[in-house]
């Protein structure tokens, strides 16, 4: 019988699985927490294609392994998300296409159940994943700003490229009227 100053070394499998899970948690920008009870397989295969064909990973593991990752992280408000089966969807580049992906499968399919989310640090309930699902990906948000930021550079350039066309129609003008006369 061991004592409790005597404890066994941790297995390498379960070291491994919360390394990987740590490094998908510090790499995420979303995480987004589901409950796949009532999924045969072949459901869950095409979630996980969707996932990955979106560069999401989505992944089911112990939910000892993620609270203990999730807790060193500092993510103790997403904890009472972690009862019955959970599995995790993990958003890398942009952590709203997760939302996006689980939202339209849960129409579809409503045995999956959205359970809440993490974005960019920040707690998400489940009736707001909706809106996170609504909101343009991070490409067309930045593409919007940008086209915000341009926009009045190209009223200023299309003023004064008409206040030049006019000039030189002008002096067209008057060079026309100077050799008529």
């Amino acid at each position: 019988m061991q004592t409790e100053t005597t404890k066994r070394p941790p297995k390498p499998k379960k070291v491994e699985t919360i390394q990987a899970l740590t490094d998908k948690v510090a790499r995420a920008r979303g995480i987004y927490f589901t409950d796949f009870r009532g999924l045969t397989v072949a459901e869950m295969t095409d979630l996980r294609r969707q996932c990955f064909q979106n560069h999401v990973d989505y992944v089911v593991c112990k939910n000892t392994f993620s609270r203990r990752v999730l807790k060193e992280k500092g993510y103790d408000g997403v904890l009472n998300l972690l009862e019955g089966p959970t599995a995790l969807a993990f958003g890398y580049q942009d952590g709203t296409v997760p939302a996006k992906i689980l939202w339209d499968y849960s129409a579809k399919n409503e045995k999956l159940v959205i359970k809440g989310a993490l974005l960019e640090g920040s707690v998400i309930l489940a009736k707001d994943v909706k809106a996170i699902k609504d909101l343009p990906s991070r490409d067309v948000a930045l593409a919007m700003v940008i086209g915000a930021l341009f926009s009045p550079v190209q009223g200023f350039h299309g003023v004064i490229s008409g206040v030049l066309r006019d000039f030189v129609s002008v002096i067209d003008q008057i060079i026309e009227q100077k050799k008529a006369a």
